[in-house]
């Protein structure tokens, strides 16, 4: 075959059969709702030291992600400096001094726009990712322990599956069944979260629920991690702790408080995931609500639990917590 006829058959070939492509970022998501939220922000410290103490303190941020943009209107005090952790997570540090006794506020505004979205299974079925990113977030941890047996055999049994995106669909739905939720103050990890009584259970709250399912998801060979923040009610809410009362508060606490933490898994082409299994007791992968507010992720580091508050002092005591959300819909 002379090389003009060749060259003249691959091209009507590629017109009759055009080569497959991955799908753009707006084909991988639809984009159900923009919300923007001005959230204001509120810490009391006391020092309850018998000295004056000038105490730096850490400052979560909302942070900016592919459905979330954030902007810090104001903190006072000033921030001193704004740092990333090991997770990638912007934080800032402010500087207090307080002498015994005294209470000090420290105060910030944010406005942060989220996308609630769904993922377009239609334009693609997903695939795995390569296998650095599988490494990196498969890992065993403190909290997520890969070797426990029983983990092992119930991830097989229930969610084994050749493409990413079904094992994270399997996986929701036999873990959103098994919920038994009990406010925690702690974290049990997920070797204490399971429990079995007639049939397996995951007791706790969104913590546990979010620990086993990043488990389960890693000893399978999906890439996993969890972001932690606010589920909101609506998009106009209140939300505050007083630090002194939430161990006697029990499960009130969520009548006034939406701390949340939720996995996520890495699928190739859509990347992060979302997977709110609490967000209505539904599997929710790739379905995203615009009632959240990400305050950063944990990889490899613990902060869903210990910045539940979005706030942490050095040597000072945190007495109170508020935030108010005041969003509108675009």
């Amino acid at each position: 075959m002379k090389a003009h006829t060749l060259i003249a058959g691959i091209v009507v070939a590629s017109l009759l059969f055009p080569l497959a492509r991955s799908p753009t970022a707006a084909e991988a998501y639809t984009v159900k709702a923009v919300v923007v939220y001005r959230i204001g922000a509120r810490f009391l410290l006391v020092n309850n030291n018998n000295f004056t103490v000038t105490d730096h303190v850490y400052v979560s941020l909302p942070q900016n992600t592919t459905f979330q943009t954030s902007k810090v209107i104001s903190m006072s005090p000033s921030p001193m400096r704004f740092l990333r952790d090991e997770d990638g997570n912007v934080y800032t540090v402010v500087q207090v001094a307080a002498e015994p006794g005294a209470r000090v506020w420290i105060n910030a505004t944010y406005v942060v726009e989220v996308k609630a979205y769904s993922i377009n299974e239609g334009a693609h079925s997903g695939e795995w990712p390569p296998l650095d990113l599988v490494r990196r977030y498969t890992s065993s941890t403190g909290y997520w322990n890969i070797y426990n047996a029983t983990l092992i055999g119930l991830a097989y049994k229930t969610s084994f599956a050749d493409r990413p995106l079904e094992i994270a669909k399997r996986l929701a739905e036999w873990v959103v069944r098994r919920v038994s939720y009990r406010v925690n103050f702690g974290r049990l990890g997920s070797d204490h979260a399971v429990s079995w009584w007639w049939d397996y259970s995951i007791t706790g709250d969104c913590v546990e629920v979010a620990d086993v399912y990043v488990t389960m998801a890693r000893i399978l060979g999906l890439p996993a991690r969890t972001a932690y923040g606010f589920l909101l009610k609506s998009y106009r809410e209140t939300y505050w702790l007083n630090m002194t009362t939430i161990l006697l508060e029990g499960d009130r606490i969520l009548e006034h408080w939406g701390g949340h933490i939720w996995p996520q898994v890495y699928v190739i082409p859509f990347g992060w995931i979302d997977v709110d299994m609490l967000d209505g007791l539904r599997p929710n992968v790739g379905v995203y609500s615009a009632r959240h507010i990400i305050l950063g992720v944990e990889e490899t580091k613990y902060y869903g639990s210990g910045l539940s508050s979005g706030c942490i002092p050095s040597y000072l005591t945190l007495q109170y917590v508020e935030y108010t959300f005041e969003g509108e819909e675009r």
